[in-house]
């Protein structure tokens, strides 16, 4: 588990600190499934729940396909640095096993 680990931490890093605008890779996940995870710099929009403006704001893309299932999730910066942040968090205990 620890080289996808680090292989989804480098995707995220790669795409929130380096601002390159996709970045791909394709492995082999813990149960034998190939998994390909892109990242990538793009815009969006949406609407504050609060005050109801709308908005354009850079934010990062990030889909996961697997054989039965493709997940996306489309993220303000702020989201992926704290997704990355905790990510680190969580799965550094598992990295020093």
């Amino acid at each position: 588990m620890r080289n996808t680990v680090e292989q989804l931490r480098r995707l995220v890093r790669e795409a929130v600190t380096s601002r390159r605008h996709r970045v791909a890779r394709r492995f082999t996940n813990e149960i034998g499934n190939s998994i390909r995870v892109v990242v990538e710099e793009t815009r969006d929009t949406g609407t504050n729940a609060t005050t109801g403006k709308a908005s354009s704001f850079d934010a990062v893309k990030l889909v996961v396909i697997g054989p039965t299932s493709t997940s996306e999730n489309t993220l303000t910066l702020r989201e992926a640095r704290v997704l990355l942040d905790l990510l680190q968090r969580v799965l550094e205990p598992e990295d020093r096993a």
